[in-house]
């Protein structure tokens, strides 16, 4: 029997990798006109940052706002700029497929925890605009855990918390090594979405798949 479902949100939830770009652009290229410099220069010198940060585990070093401070001195300017990339982002993020439906209907004895590397700002902005926060019965994210995935802390702060067994969880995500392995290593089921992955369990692209999978699992 299924204890909690443990959600991760960007990919999973909402499709933060379809429309992220658009908020970081517009950001830089308001940025680069208050400069008065050219904004694809600005923004291959942001992204050249990232590259060099994109393994880091501090989650604060993953940040919008530290990235860009290491191309723009202005503090001003870079604080404008965040505010810009969560103003667009909040316009133009969408739930994915099926995800509004499933939600509809708390499954009954069922823990719903959200596992994130988000600070609670970007959960905000992303979970806040459908209402779906309330939703769940924890939210587990870097602000709690002060580090990235995968990390057992995210997965063991519910575990405690809740006396879940491991093995009666679901993980469900869209990066199997960040969101999954973990969880399945310690003998509970893992969901892949929104692509292929032979070590997840099952596979699901729209989440009104998932009551079909939790039959399955009983």
């Amino acid at each position: 029997m299924i204890e909690a479902i443990f959600f991760d949100q960007d990919n999973t939830l909402v499709n933060t990798r379809e429309v992220a770009g658009e908020s970081y652009r517009a950001a830089i290229n308001w940025v680069a006109a208050q400069k008065k410099i050219e904004a694809e220069k600005l923004w291959m010198e942001w992204r050249a940052v990232l590259d060099t940060l994109k393994k880091s585990i501090k989650p604060e070093e993953r940040q919008f706002s530290y990235s860009l401070s290491k191309v723009v001195t202005d503090e001003d300017l870079v604080e404008d700029a965040v505010e810009i990339q969560k103003k667009v982002l909040g316009e133009v993020i969408k739930l994915n497929a099926g995800v509004e439906e499933f939600f509809e209907k708390k499954i009954e004895g069922v823990k719903y925890i959200l596992f994130t590397e988000d600070f609670d700002d970007q959960i905000e902005i992303k979970l806040g605009k459908f209402e779906l926060k309330e939703k769940f019965d924890l939210i587990v994210g870097s602000s709690m855990v002060g580090l990235m995935k995968p990390d057992i802390k995210f997965l063991q702060i519910a575990w405690d918390k809740f006396n879940l067994d491991p093995k009666n969880c679901l993980y469900i995500g869209d990066n199997f090594e960040k969101d999954c392995q973990i969880g399945k290593e310690n003998g509970g089921k893992a969901i892949i979405f929104g692509r292929s992955d032979e070590r997840a369990d099952y596979r699901m692209d729209d989440f009104t798949e998932l009551r079909g999978i939790l039959k399955i699992l009983g």
